[in-house]
C-alpha cells in the first residue's frame, strides 16, 4: 500500500530501510565498477608496455640474426650520434698545412702547352700564366741479382768443411737452396704480412707482378722465420726496456694456433710495443713480460689477472658497460646507470680542466666527486638488479684504481692507447692471419713487435733489416749476457 506524504504535515515520514539498503548496494557496485575499470586500464597499459618491449627484443634478435650473416657486422657502429651532434668533416680550423711541400729536387720537366691561343667562343687572345704541378711516381723496378762465388774448403785429414762468406750475404744456403731473398725485399714482405695482414700468397704475387721477384709463399715464410730468430735478441732487449717504463698499457684478444684457442697479449708504452702469443690468458704472461717486481703502473681493463701490479683501470670500459645496461632498461630502472655515466664523465672533464683550476680548487672538486661516487656504490652494491649490483661491486673493488688518474696526471684515464695498438691484430684475425704452428706464432710476436716499435719511433725497418742481415755491423748482445747492473739504452 502506497503512502503519500502530506506537505502540510510538520514531520517527514521515516526513511525506508529497504531504500537505504539498495542505495548502499548501488554505491558498492559503482565502486566495484570503478575499481574494475581502473584495473583494466592498468592491465592495458602494462600490456602495451610489454608489447613494446617484446617488439624491441624481437628487433634486437633480428639484428643479431642478420649480423651473423653480414661480413662487416662485428665492426658496425651500433650507437650513432644524432645529426645535430655530428662534427664537420675534416681537420679542426687552424691546423698546420696538410698538403705536401714542393719537392727539393725535380728529375724532369714537361711543358703543358695551350691547345689554342684565343678563346674558342670570343676569338679574343688569351692572357697566359704558368702554374706548377708536381707528379710523383715509382720508377720502373729492375731487380738486382747478385752472384756470390763462395769458396768451400774441405780438410783432407778430418773432412771438416769451411765455407767463405761475404758481408752482403743474407743466407749461407747452397745447392738446391742457392736462391735467397734480399733484405729489402724481405723487409717489404714482412711488412705486408705482419703489419698489413696480406696473406703470403698475395705477397708472393705482389713481388712477382710489381718487382719481378719470383718467390714462393713457403720461401717467404721460411725467410721471415730466420729473420725472427736473428731478431730475437732485440725482442728480449725491448722487453727489458719495457720493464723500466712508468706506464704500460696492457690488453689481450683471442687468437688461434693451429685452430686451437690462444691469446694475443699486447704491452705498449709511448714508443715501445711487445706482442706475445700464449695458450693462456692468466697473469703469468704479464709477469713473464714485465717481471714480478715491475715498479710502474699497468693501464688495463677490469681483468683480475693484473691485480699483482699497481694498476690504473680503464674508465671507458665501465662507461660503455653502464650505457649498454641502460639501453636495455626502461624509465626508473635506468636512472642509476645514467647517474653513474654522468659521474664518470665529470671525472674526465675535471681531468681536462686541471690546468685551469687552482690546486686547492681542483682537490676540492676531486674530493666531492669521489664522495659522490662512493655514495652511489654503497647505495647500489646490494641492489636487487643483479647486473647493476655486479657493476657497483666491481667499482667498489677497484675504486682507487679507476680514479687514480685524478691524483697523478701522468696516468691515463682509459686504456684506449692499448686497444688501438692491438686493433690491427683484430683485423688480421678476421682476415685469417692467425698462426698454424707455434713456430709461426713465435715469428709473429717478434716481427709484429719490431714493426710496431719502429713505426712509433719513426725508424726505417727496411734499413735496419739490411744492416741486421749483413755481416759488417755490430752484433746484437742479448740482455742475459750483460751484467745485471748494466744500464741499457738501445737505439733502433
Amino acid at each position: 500500500m502506497l503512502r503519500f506524504w502530506n506537505r502540510n504535515r510538520s514531520k517527514p515520514p521515516a526513511p525506508c530501510v529497504r531504500c537505504g539498503q539498495l542505495e548502499q548496494e548501488v554505491a558498492h557496485w559503482r565502486q566495484r565498477c570503478d575499481e574494475e575499470r581502473s584495473a583494466k586500464e592498468r592491465e592495458q597499459a602494462e600490456k602495451e608496455k610489454w608489447q613494446q618491449r617484446s617488439q624491441e627484443l624481437q628487433q634486437q634478435l633480428d639484428e643479431l640474426s642478420r649480423s651473423v650473416q653480414r661480413q662487416a657486422a662485428p665492426f658496425r657502429r651500433r650507437r650513432r650520434k644524432p645529426p645535430e651532434q655530428h662534427r664537420k668533416p675534416g681537420r679542426k680550423p687552424g691546423h698546420p698545412r696538410a698538403a705536401p711541400l714542393p719537392p727539393e729536387t725535380v728529375d724532369r720537366t714537361r711543358e703543358a702547352r695551350l691547345p689554342v691561343c684565343a678563346c674558342p667562343d670570343c676569338r679574343i687572345p688569351l692572357e697566359v700564366t704558368t702554374q706548377v704541378q708536381y707528379q710523383i711516381d715509382i720508377p720502373p723496378v729492375k731487380p738486382i741479382v747478385t752472384q756470390f762465388n763462395v769458396e768451400v774448403g774441405v780438410c783432407p785429414g778430418c773432412g771438416k768443411r769451411i765455407q767463405g762468406t761475404h758481408e752482403e750475404q743474407t743466407s749461407q744456403a747452397l745447392g738446391a737452396a742457392h736462391h735467397a731473398i734480399g733484405p729489402r725485399a724481405l723487409a717489404l714482405a714482412v711488412d705486408c704480412k705482419y703489419r698489413l695482414g696480406v696473406p703470403l700468397r698475395k705477397v708472393s704475387q705482389l713481388l712477382s707482378r710489381h718487382f719481378g721477384l719470383s718467390f714462393s709463399a713457403g720461401g717467404i715464410a721460411r725467410a721471415a722465420t730466420r729473420l725472427a730468430k736473428r731478431s730475437q735478441g732485440v725482442y728480449e732487449v725491448l722487453k727489458w726496456q719495457l720493464a723500466g717504463k712508468y706506464v704500460t698499457h696492457a690488453d689481450e684478444t683471442g687468437w688461434r694456433i693451429g685452430g686451437q684457442g690462444a691469446w694475443l697479449h699486447c704491452f705498449a708504452s709511448d714508443n715501445l710495443v711487445i706482442f706475445t702469443v700464449r695458450r693462456t690468458r692468466s697473469g703469468a704472461v704479464a709477469r713473464e713480460v714485465l717481471g714480478t717486481d715491475y715498479p710502474g703502473t699497468v693501464s688495463c681493463d677490469g681483468y683480475a689477472a693484473y691485480d699483482v701490479f699497481r694498476t690504473a683501470r680503464c674508465n671507458a670500459h665501465v662507461l660503455r658497460r653502464a650505457e649498454d645496461l641502460a639501453d636495455h632498461r626502461q624509465d626508473d630502472a635506468r636512472q642509476p646507470l645514467d647517474q653513474l655515466s654522468q659521474l664518470l664523465r665529470r671525472g674526465l672533464v675535471l681531468r681536462d680542466r686541471r690546468e685551469e683550476l687552482t690546486e686547492p680548487g681542483y682537490r676540492g672538486q676531486v674530493t666531492r666527486l669521489l664522495g659522490t661516487i662512493e655514495q652511489w656504490i654503497e647505495t647500489h652494491a646490494q641492489s636487487a638488479d643483479q647486473e647493476l649490483g655486479r657493476l657497483a661491486r666491481h667499482l667498489q673493488r677497484y675504486q682507487t684504481e679507476f680514479f687514480r688518474y685524478l691524483e697523478d696526471p701522468r696516468l691515463p684515464a682509459t686504456n684506449n692507447y692499448g686497444e688501438q695498438t692491438l686493433r690491427f691484430a683484430v683485423v688480421l684475425r678476421k682476415r685469417g692471419c692467425c698462426n698454424k704452428t707455434p713456430r709461426g706464432a713465435a715469428t709473429f710476436e717478434v716481427l709484429s713487435s719490431l714493426l710496431a716499435t719502429f713505426e712509433k719511433r719513426g725508424k726505417d725497418f727496411s734499413q735496419w733489416v739490411e744492416e741486421l742481415l749483413s755481416h759488417g755491423h755490430p752484433k746484437i748482445i742479448p740482455p742475459d749476457l750483460l751484467p745485471p747492473d748494466c744500464q741499457l739504452l738501445i737505439s733502433l
